[in-house]
């Protein structure tokens, strides 16, 4: 067999094993259909192949919650807190400790103040999103509160492309162009990966809104998202690949294959070696799962999506939608209006 022939085989077998490789990574259970491939706009107005992954963002491995507890007798989920920066189970101790800076958290009898049903979820919404002052929301709005809500099933699909390009700069979280609906990427469970959250705007009103066990919470778009990843709430030491970003790059866990800590990460948590090719590492402290992208972008809509356009920023990044479970409740995105990660730590 001629060389170059045998070279050319050799590369398309590769491919066609890297292929199956992404594919055979993502849960079945989170699966509406099978991943397909079709052509769509990158971020930067590019053309390129990318995978149809349609999801529905309810994790299927894991249960959701707790957020709050109901009394001082229960435990919630996970808080970092924004003055000693550690990150504290939401319990009596945390929440008393919250009272002393002159916050009211919980009633005589124990009962701790949470949100309590959508349309109260809603208004934090409003609130944080509508820049009002802590009268503002004494007056209308909800403060002192641990925020809380079940999610809703959606199906959402998310955009990865195929063969990843590298570009020359690395882009930011904070220069990066993105749908409110996309994240940063997706989990290989179909829950998405977010920005990391905006302390400041949620303490501002004396709330507090907690992560689950495994690093996820409600959104705005009332869809469940991670803030965090799971194998880094687990202490998980595998390296494994635990999603991809919207680059279409890998995201590993904490750690490397052999159980060592990444080294020589670039500014968006990200490195090249041993044959792995480029991906990034999630980690627990800040930017907790990625700090920008390493490449031009995908997107993610609402519904089954038969367009990719991720020039769109302000909206969903795609059309042709045919509509998802729970897809017109709620406020829309879970960010900000506009794209981007939202304002904060």
């Amino acid at each position: 067999m001629p060389p170059l022939l045998s070279l050319l085989l050799a590369t398309s077998a590769l491919a066609a094993a890297s292929q199956q490789d992404v594919i055979a990574l993502f849960d079945k259970r989170a699966l509406v259909k099978p991943i397909t491939e079709i052509e769509g706009t990158l971020s930067d107005g590019s053309k390129a192949t990318v995978y149809k992954v349609v999801v529905r963002s309810l994790p299927t491995d894991h249960a959701m919650g707790p957020w709050s507890p109901a009394t001082l007798q229960d435990k919630g989920g996970y808080w970092e807190d924004t003055v000693d920066k550690k990150l504290y189970r939401v319990d009596a101790e945390y929440l008393k400790l919250l009272n002393t800076r002159g916050w009211n958290m919980f009633e005589a009898d124990g009962t701790v103040h949470r949100t309590k049903d959508r349309t109260e979820f809603d208004k934090v919404a409003r609130q944080e999103l509508g820049g009002w002052s802590y009268d503002d929301a004494l007056k209308g709005g909800v403060t002192n509160s641990v925020i809380e809500l079940q999610p809703i099933e959606q199906i959402v699909t998310i955009f990865l492309p195929k063969n990843p390009q590298a570009l020359a700069k690395l882009t930011m979280l904070r220069q990066a162009r993105f749908s409110p609906r996309s994240g940063l990427g997706i989990s290989t469970n179909g829950v998405r990966f977010f920005p990391p959250e905006p302390v400041d705007r949620i303490t501002a009103f004396h709330n507090i809104a907690p992560l689950d066990p495994k690093g996820g919470h409600t959104g705005f778009g009332h869809e469940y998202h991670y803030h965090r990843a799971p194998s880094v709430m687990d202490h998980d030491t595998t390296g494994k690949v635990v999603g991809f970003a919207l680059d279409g790059f890998a995201v590993r866990g904490p750690t490397e294959p052999d159980g060592s800590k990444p080294k020589d990460l670039d500014a968006i948590h990200g490195h090249d070696h041993g044959g792995l090719g480029y991906h990034y590492h999630v980690t627990d402290v800040w930017p907790y799962i990625l700090g920008g992208f390493k490449g031009p972008l995908g997107t993610a809509s609402l519904g089954d999506v038969d367009v990719c356009d991720a020039t769109k920023t302000g909206g969903d990044g795609g059309k042709g939608g045919k509509g998802g479970k729970g897809g017109k409740k709620g406020p829309p995105g879970g960010g900000p209006p506009g794209g981007g990660p939202p304002e904060g730590k």
